[in-house]
């Protein structure tokens, strides 16, 4: 017998406790094959008395007994986890509401963040395109100004021309004689060899 044997109590069953013998109604019978019968059954029901006890044992032995207290341990310990685990998801679903206003300010405040870069984009977008027009613009700009230095180059060679002519011109004077009118043919005569004169 092992100490574990020793240290655990042996249980046994119900069935196990040895049945009185019944009592005999005639108890001064001297019949003697009703004793030996009775004996009999006595000696049959003291030894199954004794295989149920030694059953009994068997299935209560000290490997069953542990894998016994193994499985109890084992139940009470997911019974203590399930309720750790309740008031875990209590506690968390507690903070969760009290953390949810600041979420949703924080929602708020990246949805203003995100219209705002929106905006910044569409501005950029814009400057980008004036100064695409300005830089076009100012290609512009660039030939009309090589255009009036050109112009600019012109006036002043006209300048130098006219400044190069007198500023006075004598024109010849003309003098007329007489009256400016009709003029008579002067009178003519003229005399042939024919006439004698």
């Amino acid at each position: 017998m092992t100490m574990t044997e020793r240290t655990l109590p042996r249980l046994r069953l119900a069935g196990s406790v040895n049945r009185a013998a019944p009592q005999t109604t005639n108890a001064g019978s001297a019949d003697g094959g009703c004793a030996a019968s009775e004996a009999k059954a006595r000696g049959a029901q003291a030894e199954a008395a004794r295989m149920a006890a030694r059953r009994t044992e068997a299935i209560l032995s000290t490997p069953v007994r542990a894998g016994m207290l193994l499985g109890a341990s084992a139940a009470v310990y997911a019974v203590t986890l399930a309720g750790v685990s309740g008031l875990q998801a209590q506690q968390d679903a507690a903070v969760i509401a009290a953390r949810q206003p600041s979420v949703d300010r924080i929602s708020e405040v990246r949805a203003a963040n995100d219209a705002l870069e929106a905006a910044l984009v569409a501005v950029d977008a814009k400057a980008r395109t004036l100064a695409a027009d300005y830089a076009t613009a100012g290609g512009d700009i660039s030939v009309y100004q090589a255009r009036l230095d050109e112009l600019a180059g012109l006036v002043a060679t006209i300048q130098g021309s006219a400044a190069a002519l007198p500023s006075r011109i004598a024109l010849p004077s003309v003098s007329m004689h007489g009256k400016v009118g009709s003029s008579k043919a002067p009178a003519t005569s003229s005399t042939t060899g024919a006439s004698g004169g």
